[in-house]
């Protein structure tokens, strides 16, 4: 059960990129007495922008912590970035997050990357805050920002507050809870009545808000219904419950840039902010991990940071119990033991000692060498393990080119990044022999080879890799594979007579013992196998990797002296070669599963799209929510940077599910390419 008020909550803040969200968090330290001034984001001194590529973008690039205490309480702050790249980091701060504080500016309104996060955070199933921010700008239009919300959001949205002016004249907020006006004057909040001019909408606005409030309640509604209005607190468990359930979106008014109202959304969420259960696997079954601070300590693993000074820095969320000291867990991957000692409260890129961190909490332990993002921590014999995390297709996938000399640096420093960065991945292309990574943009690409070179001194280059295709036999054919050679002392000496049959070419590649009488002795079985499969991998005669065929051994010679295992490899080999010129190849191309979800306006362009890319549609299908979901058959070549395409055509609210489907012959263009 979610308790009132859990001692350690975490807070993500949401937002399209230039919203806020960064002045937001340094306003609330400012509110919270933690900072005496705030940092600027254009002049590099925010307390979560000290990473050198966020300073250079003027842009957050990954989560950025702070902690906020209330009293006794404390919110964990997280600051997530705001541009679609790196929208990764946002999903793992959801996964940790006890409550999302979506910002909206009040001039830009509702963006597409609004639209794209609400859902994130809807399909997280973490409640919602709107924080509608910049109210005080010279463009600010609340009325038409909250009209967006509502079509954003739907019935449950339920602003909490109302403006006092707008523009320039915004001074302050009227609390719908309290029924009093905030007026903000050298950064300090006033209390007062609500202003005439406002008296009769604030009254109007207010009812409605108990009224979507009290039903959350039978005997609230039973007492509202009676005359007698419910106080303060009631309003507000009350009101956590429904945000907690997805029932009501509050909405608060602000301006981060002056410090108003953000010492009221400070104190709201420590009021009606709860603890949100942790989905967890145990034992094989899908569980809700209670955050009880009496339970055993649990922790997982949702961040890694590589120092160059510290080290390897591991961010954990006390899932429950409470940490205290030195104490060894278990990683419930590896089934090793793990010392955690030297915890820390990160702020920025700083951590603040401390020896013990409660339920909710978030703590940051350094020399932690091989527990990665997910990683759960507990007492040993407890089998939890996360969730498994959505995969996502890379929007763009590139070779990584450097000096040769450098391969094995290279190697080493993608792999420290992508313990960093788990939307980065890398894997090696066998077609060009570089390694090749996927990526979510081109601003993800640009960052990564930025860190590469701040941090390991690489100057590296990169090119489109290269699609796979493949070749098959287009005919059985009955070949004979001789290998005869003298050199002086042993030579070398094996016939192989070999059946190639083409199949399925999705299916592997099988191999039929069908010798009789010791023709070829059975310790050269296998590598004759092993000889055909090296030249399947070699290629036929357009260079290609060989699939989609049978080959059975049916006889053979051998020489008591001169024959041996590398003997009758290479005749494999030869058969296959043999096999291929007299039967005839077909060069293969790989045809792409495609499920792309679009909202049902940008429906036409992407179906255009898909058809110019020689995609075959399969069908669509309206979802739940109003988007539709298309499935196509589209050849690989031409999906090499469908993830970003697919972002333009639906200003980045499009999103899509690559696998491969199966394997045809490619037409004569794509042959010469």
């Amino acid at each position: 059960m979610a308790t009132r008020h859990p001692k350690a909550r975490t807070v993500a803040l949401l937002g399209r990129s230039g919203v806020g969200k960064t002045t937001l968090l340094e306003a609330t330290l400012v509110a919270a007495g933690n900072l005496v001034r705030p940092g600027r984001v254009e002049e590099g001194t925010t307390v979560c922008g000290t990473d050198p590529e966020e300073r250079r973008h003027q842009s957050s690039l990954s989560i950025a912590m702070a902690p906020v205490w209330i009293g006794e309480d404390k919110l964990t702050l997280l600051d997530t970035p705001g541009l679609i790249d790196f929208y990764g980091e946002v999903e793992r701060a959801l996964d940790v997050a006890d409550v999302a504080v979506l910002v909206v500016n009040a001039v830009d309104t509702v963006q597409n990357d609004t639209m794209v996060l609400w859902r994130l955070a809807r399909e997280a199933g973490v409640p919602v805050v709107v924080f509608v921010n910049a109210l005080d700008a010279e463009r600010a239009n609340f009325e038409t920002t909250l009209s967006a919300l509502e079509h954003l959001v739907g019935p449950s949205l339920a602003p909490v507050e109302l403006p006092i002016g707008i523009g320039p004249e915004f001074t302050g907020v009227v609390d719908l809870l309290t029924n009093e006006a905030l007026h903000y004057g050298e950064g300090r909040a006033t209390r007062g009545p609500v202003p005439d001019g406002l008296a009769d909408l604030e009254q109007r606005v207010r009812a409605s808000l108990l009224e979507a409030i009290v039903v959350g309640d039978d005997r609230l509604t039973e007492q509202y219904l009676e005359g007698d209005e419910p106080n303060l607190d009631e309003l507000e468990t009350t009101l956590g419950h429904l945000m907690s359930e997805g029932r009501i979106v509050p909405v608060v008014l602000g301006s981060a840039m002056r410090g108003i109202g953000v010492d009221r959304l400070t104190t709201l969420l420590d009021e009606i902010a709860e603890s949100r259960p942790i989905p967890a696997v145990a034992d094989g079954e899908p569980v809700s991990l209670a955050r009880d601070p009496e339970d055993d300590v649990v922790l997982r693993a949702f961040k890694v940071i590589v120092d160059p000074y510290v080290g390897r820095i591991v961010v954990f969320e006390v899932v429950s119990g409470t940490l205290r000291g030195d104490v060894v867990l278990t990683n419930t991957r590896t089934q090793t033991d793990e010392r955690i000692h030297g915890m820390g409260y990160l702020v920025g890129s700083k951590i603040t000692p401390t020896d013990v961190a409660v339920t909710g909490d978030v703590v940051a332990v350094a020399k932690l060498n091989h527990v990665l993002v997910g990683d759960v921590l507990a007492r040993r014999g407890r089998n939890l393990q996360p969730v498994p995390a959505a995969t996502h297709t890379p929007a763009m996938s590139v070779a990584i080119i450097g000096a040769a000399s450098d391969d094995e640096k290279i190697a080493t420093a993608l792999h420290r990044l992508t313990e960093e960065d788990t939307a980065l991945r890398v894997r090696h292309d066998p077609i060009s022999r570089h390694l090749v990574i996927d990526v979510m943009g081109e601003m993800h690409l640009q960052v990564t080879l930025e860190r590469l070179r701040r941090r390991f001194n690489l100057e590296l280059t990169t090119a489109p890799p290269p699609v796979p295709l493949y070749e098959t036999i287009l005919a059985a054919a009955t070949v004979e594979g001789r290998l005869k050679k003298q050199t002086g002392g042993h030579g070398q000496y094996a016939v192989v007579n070999v059946t190639v049959e083409p199949l399925d070419p999705m299916t592997t590649f099988e191999f039929v013992d069908a010798v009789v009488g010791g023709a070829v002795p059975r310790q050269y079985i296998g590598a004759v196998r092993n000889g055909i499969e090296r030249a399947m991998a070699h290629g036929g005669p357009n260079g290609q990797p060989v699939v989609g065929l049978r080959a059975t051994l049916f006889d053979g010679k051998s020489h008591s002296v001169d024959s041996s295992e590398a003997a009758f490899e290479t005749a494999g080999s030869l058969a296959l070669r043999a096999a291929l010129e007299q039967a005839g190849c077909a060069l293969l191309e790989r045809i792409m599963a495609v499920e792309a979800t679009v909202p049902a306006e940008y429906l036409g362009d992407v179906l255009t799209d898909l058809s110019s890319r020689r995609g075959r549609v399969i069908g669509t299908d309206q979802s739940a929510d109003g988007e539709v979901v298309i499935v196509a058959h589209v050849p690989e070549v031409e999906l090499v940077r469908y993830g970003l395409d697919l972002r333009r055509l639906t200003g980045g609210r499009g999103r899509v599910r690559i696998e491969a489907h199966h394997l045809t012959e490619a037409p004569k263009t794509v042959s010469v390419k």
